[in-house]
Formats: C-alpha cells, structure tokens, sequence
C-alpha cells in the first residue's frame, strides 16, 4: 500500500461528495497538501498557528465521517510543534481532541528524549496525556520506566511504581537488574528544570534496596553542573585516623562555582574546606582554603593544644590588552606539617608570586615579587623575600644584526633574606641584596657546502652589587653597604658535522660536535653573594651551554673546549634510539665550582644520555655521569616503561654519590609502578618506593578502580613508612564511591 501524507486539519479533502457515512479506506491514490490544521468538514479553516502544522504519516488511513475519527495503521508517524509520535495505530478524534496510539507506541520529544509505550491517550497537540506501560529514554540514555505515565503541560512526566536507571543492562541477560537503580512509589520528570522527583524511593544495588527515603530528587543527565551534594571520600590515615568527607557544590553562576567540605577525622577533629573559581571576560581565579583545630607537634616534642591551623591556595590571571597580563598566586599555611598531615600537598617549599608581564614578539617583560615559606625541618638557609624583580629580555629576528641574532637582557633585584640565629649558621643567612645586571649577545650560524654547521656566540655580561650584612671571609664581621661591581666577555665557536645515512625504513645520524669558549679566568668573589647559583648540576643539557651555572651570581670563567657525540637511530613509524655523550676540558683551573659538581677539576665528569623508544609500549632513557679517572659512576637515572595498557610496568632508578652535597652517603633509591586495564570497566595500579643503601621501603600505593558509564568504585591503600614531627608512618586507606547523575565528582587518587 502506499504511504500517505496527510493533514489533519486537511481531512475534509478526504471526505468525497459521494462517500459513505461508514468508515471505508482512504483512496490510495490520494496525495494531501498542507493547509492547515483545523476543519474537518470540508472547509479547509486555516490554522491559528500555521507554523505548527500537525502532519500524519500511515501505510493505511480510514475516516469514520460520521464520527469524526480518522484512523491511521501501519508505520504510522504523526508529528506536531516538533513532537512526533510513532506506532502502529493512531486514532485522532475531532469531537474529543484526543489521539490515541497503540502498539509500540513512541514518542519523540523536541529535546530528543524518548518515551515508549503500549498505548497513549495525547491532547491533539501531543503535550499532554496517559500512557500505559511507560518507559522514558533520557537524553543521556538513562532509563525510567513504570506502570503507567501521565503528561502534563508539555513538561511534566509523572510516573507510577517508577524505576529510573542510567546504567546498561547486561545483554546477556537483559533481565538481570542494572548495577544500581531508584525504585519509586512516584517519579515526576520536569523537562524545564531538567529534575526528577521521587516519591517514597529505595536505592538498589544489584537488586538488593541498601537506602529509603520518603523524598528525593536528582537533575537529569542534560545538567552538567547544579548545586548539590556530593558523593562522600572516606577511609583512614595513620596522622587522622578515620575520616569521612562530605561535600556541597554551589552553582553560583554561568561563570562562577565553589565546593565546602567538612571533614570529620578521628585524630584531628574537624577541618571544614573549601574552593571558589570564577571565570572572568579577561581572566580567572581559583581559590582554595581549608582551617582546623587540632594538637600539633613543634620542634622538641612539645604538643600544642588545639592549635588553629590553616591552609590559602590561590591562582589569579587577567589579561591586560593584548600583550601584557598581570596575575597572583598564593601558597600559605600555618605551619610546616599541616599540608602534609591532611594531604593537601607534599610540597616542601610554598612560593607566593605576584607578578605582571608583556609579550612582544620575541621579548619579554616581567616585574615580580616573590615570597616562599620552607617546610622543611632544620632547613640551614631560610628563604629570601624577592621584592621586586624587574627583567626584561629582547631577541632581534634571525639575521637582522649582521646576519645574526642579537639578545639583550637587563634585571633589577632586591633581596631580602632573614636571620633566625646569631651567630648565623650560614655566610647566606641575613644577607639582604640588590642586584642591577645587563647582558648583551650576538649569534650566527654558517653553513659549508660539504655540511659543516658553524655557530658563532659572543656576549658581554655585567652586574652591579649592592649588599648588607655581608660576611667579610677574613674577620668573620658582618658588613653593610659593600659594593662590588663584574664585566665579563665570552666567545664561542660551536662546530658539528652530521652524517645522515638512509635505508628502507630508517634514518641514522651521528653528529660530532667540539664548541671553543674563549673567556677571562674567574674566581670567587667574596664580596658577591651566592643567591642563585648554589647548586649547579653538569649534564648533557648543558654541555655546550656558555655558562653551566644556573643564575648569574657565578661566572664559569676560562677558556675550555667542549667535544661531544650525538647519534641516533630513526625509523619511518616513529621508533627511535639516541643517545648524548661530552666532556669539557677547561684549560686553567677554577675553584668556581663546588665538588661534586662534575666540573670542578679541568677534565669535566662524562655526562650523557641513552633513549631506546622502537614503539609506545617499550621507552627506555638512560642519564649518567662517569668519573673520567676510573669511570665510576657520579650520578645515574634510569627510568622505564613497558608493556601494552593491559599492563604497563614502569619504574625508576637513582644514584648520586653524595659527594660535595649536604648528603655525606650515596643515595641509591629505586621506584617500581604499574597501570594495568584488567578489563573494560576494571583498572589497577600501584607503584613502591625502596631505598637501596638502607635496604628499606619508604612508602608503598596500590589503588583499584571500577568505571562504568553509570558508576565509580575506587580504593587506593598507601603505606607510609617515614615519618615527620607531626605524623607516624602508617597505612591510609581511601574510597571513594560515584553514582551517575546522583551528585557526581571524578574520582580522587591521592
């Protein structure tokens, strides 16, 4: 038969001048024009809305004139004002306005949400009406079905003995009950507010009812943030002892939110937490804070008694026009183990910045100032206030300057740094500085027609100094207003010559490289503090680098050369194996350089680099640094990872053999960790940490996680096995348990 499209406000073109009172079938042959949606009786009246046509669409049509029913069978499809009905039989009834639909009975909401049904009593606009047997599909595939259903306003879906669900059923025994559901005396849908309502509700898992509530009330899949609870973190820690955590959010805005959470331990009572964020047109700010009230721990064992104790994170950016933006961020505490004990941070140092910046091109401006707070115990030097430093950096385009590139670069610095004893413990400790330094650099790069790559370096550093409470290194007398005043010239010239070599599917290259560095011998100036060049670490990083201290305060002075190798295997499907290895041979000596450093001698350490990565399931670096007079290794890191994500293996392994540091042993430290994707929803790691020269383990996580489309599960168990002031090693034990749409929050692996 064929299919007809037909108005319902058009029936009266059905209605022939001979036909009989009796329902008959529609002509076949008869094709229908929209023209409206009311009169049945051969007028053709337009519609009071004629941009919501009501439109049929049916295998077979009969009309009852008589009755004034017209009945549609067969793939029938009626659609008004977006909504579009489906079924086997429709039975429009003009004197009652009331469409009935039969037999898998759906109904397409304008929002896209499904309903389905056995049969359906609809106004004739499809808004409102009963359905028998009805089951709802949500936007987000969530389920709700009942006995029966009632709609009203176009809004409104109120269901009977109703079951709601976002999880899968399984589909090898789709009668099995889902992972979790609400089963409801009543269940009420508002399509507006995008909420579901319950009515004496019970919340099953896996069938069995584990929670009643005489009310309850969650948003529908289509909400992506709303105010509301939270699921609970729980467990235990060795410093809290038991503890849950609850959780609000509040939707404050389109562009703002925040979080406030309380949590209640067994050890140190209660810590209420909280985080604000907003977006603005030109910026943002994410704030965190939390406060206790608890016993803590100081320096010699002594316990003070419920001690106020605190915590305020804070990131702020905005842009200023199109080159320039200014921002803070905060990190203060109370005191040094209350990030620790709450797991908040296993930072050591917090630094709190305020700064603004411009961006022109390839130059950069920056003015800042910077405050730290150590937490680290018995810590010899304390941490300087940076207030301000201002630095600005220009770099010309490549060839503009005689064919080169030329940096400048200026700073302006005031450091204050405090005293905690007398006599201080360090020639740094109390020193308070200020700082004018300027660099100006010019490089160039030269090619040869056989492949030779030459790089040509000259700059001209200088700084002025201005310094109070400085040591004087022959009295031992703290002195005030000491002036020093450096220039210091430096030219290099960098050679290497790369040999490519091709086969079918792989590239080898291997790159020798010898760099002159011609320059004025330096020593230590005593009237010149040490702020930012303390700790200098040689590595193939910076091997070829001009100056392998980290700041300015420390000058590598002298001629030397630096020769190394790169080489390297690269395959067409992305695979790779490289390795880096140098010396330096300074020709005068130095007592610039710590010992230790690898460069305190005039023959350097050797330093270098082996990765092996043939594919992503198999990545290998190797950094060490080898004594030149017996090739006993200073330094070594070893990090890997192997294996599919069904189970990835990775670990670490570190040496240092503690000379010239604060440590008077070798550290020797190895890291073990895995991931592995046990099956589609299920997920494991965990990863241990062992010292090697004390032949004990430090701390030791493993974490399961079950991850469906409608539920989370996830425990991570960790064993902490030093301890500090404030807290004794232990075992900490977290849960943290998601239901869909019930007030979700990613899953926290702490």
């Amino acid at each position: 038969m064929r299919r007809l499209v037909l108005l319902i406000a058009g029936l009266a073109l059905l209605v022939l001048p001979m036909a009989s009172p009796l329902a008959q079938p529609a002509d076949a042959g008869v094709e229908v024009e929209d023209i409206g949606t009311q009169g049945v009786d051969g007028q053709g009246a337009a519609t009071e809305d004629e941009d919501q046509p009501t439109v049929l669409i049916a295998d077979e049509l009969t009309y009852d004139q008589e009755l004034e029913v017209v009945i549609a069978r067969g793939n029938v499809q009626l659609a008004q004002g977006g909504r579009i009905v489906r079924a086997e039989t429709i039975t429009y009834n003009r004197r009652t306005e009331v469409v009935t639909a039969s037999g898998n009975v759906t109904v397409v909401e304008t929002t896209g949400e499904l309903l389905f049904a056995e049969y359906a009593e609809l106004e004739d606009d499809l808004a409102a009406g009963f359905v028998d047997r009805v089951a709802v599909l949500l936007n987000d595939n969530s389920r709700m079905i009942g006995n029966a259903g009632v709609r009203t306003e176009g809004r409104y879906t109120e269901v009977e003995r109703a079951v709601y669900s976002p999880c899968e059923l399984c589909p090898e025994n789709p009668r099995e009950p889902p992972i979790w559901q609400i089963r409801a005396a009543r269940a009420v849908h508002d399509r507006e507010t995008s909420d579901i309502e319950y009515s004496d509700a019970f919340l099953d898992i896996f069938g069995l009812p584990i929670a009643y509530t005489p009310y309850f009330s969650h948003p529908d899949g289509t909400v992506k943030r709303r105010s509301g609870v939270l699921p609970p973190l729980f467990g235990s820690t060795s410093s809290l002892g038991p503890f849950i955590e609850g959780s609000y959010y509040f939707d404050i805005s389109p562009e703002q939110d925040a979080t406030l959470s309380v949590t209640a331990t067994g050890d140190a009572g209660f810590q209420l937490a909280g985080e604000y964020r907003r977006r603005f047109e030109h910026g943002s700010s994410v704030t965190s804070a939390s406060i206790n009230q608890s016993d803590r721990r100081e320096i010699g064992d002594v316990i003070r008694e419920d001690a106020l104790r605190w915590h305020v994170f804070n990131e702020t950016q905005f842009d200023l026009g199109e080159n320039w933006r200014a921002g803070a961020d905060i990190e203060r505490t109370s005191d040094d183990t209350y990030l620790d004990v709450f797991e908040i941070t296993n930072d050591d140092v917090l630094e709190t910045r305020g700064f603004v910046e411009g961006f022109y091109r390839h130059s950069y401006i920056v003015g800042e100032a910077i405050g730290f707070q150590d937490l680290r115990e018995d810590v010899e030097v304390g941490q300087p206030d940076v207030l301000p430093q201002l630095a600005a950096e220009y770099v010309s385009e490549p060839g503009e300057i005689l064919g080169g590139r030329l940096t400048a670069s200026t700073s302006v610095l005031n450091l204050d740094r405090p005293s905690f004893e007398d006599p201080p413990r360090t020639a740094l400790e109390g020193v308070d500085t200020r700082r004018l330094s300027a660099s100006l650099g010019w490089e160039r790069q030269y090619f040869t027609a056989f492949g030779l790559v030459t790089e040509v370096r000259a700059s001209v550093d200088g700084q002025l100094y201005w310094s109070d409470n400085l040591i004087d290194p022959l009295t031992g007398l703290r002195r005030d207003g000491v002036f020093d005043a450096r220039a210091f010239p430096r030219a290099t010239v960098e050679m290497r010559y790369p040999f490519v070599r091709r086969q079918d599917t792989w590239q080898q290259v291997i790159e020798p490289i010898v760099a002159i560095t011609g320059a004025p011998d330096s020593a230590i100036d005593s009237d010149i503090p040490n702020n930012d060049s303390v700790d200098p670490e040689f590595d193939e990083n910076n091997l070829f680098s001009d100056n392998r201290f980290p700041g300015v305060d420390r000058i590598d002075g002298g001629s030397r050369v630096n020769y190394g190798l790169r080489a390297g295997i690269y395959g067409d499907q992305g695979g790779s194996s490289t390795l880096v290895v140098g010396q330096s041979y300074r020709f005068g000596e130095t007592d610039n350089f710590p010992e230790g450093s690898g460069l305190e001698d005039q023959l350097s350490d050797i330093v270098g680099k082996l990765s092996i990565q043939p594919g992503p399931e198999f990545v290998v670096d190797y950094r060490f640094r080898f004594d030149p007079s017996d090739l006993l290794a200073r330094r070594q890191e070893l990090r890997f990872t192997v294996g599919p994500p069904e189970f990835r293996l990775g670990g670490s392994y570190t040496f240092v053999d503690g000379t010239g540091t604060e440590f008077s042993e070798p550290r020797e430290e190895v890291v073990v960790r895995f991931n592995s994707r046990i099956s589609e929803y299920w997920r494991a790691s965990g990863a241990l940490r062992y010292d090697v020269r004390d032949g004990e383990a430090r701390d030791g996580r493993i974490g399961v996680t079950y991850q469906d489309e409608c539920f989370t599960f996830g425990t991570v168990v960790r064993r902490d096995f030093t301890t500090n002031r404030d807290s004794d090693s232990g075992t900490s034990v977290f849960v943290n348990i998601v239901f869909r749409n019930l007030g979700e929050v990613p899953f926290r692996v702490l």
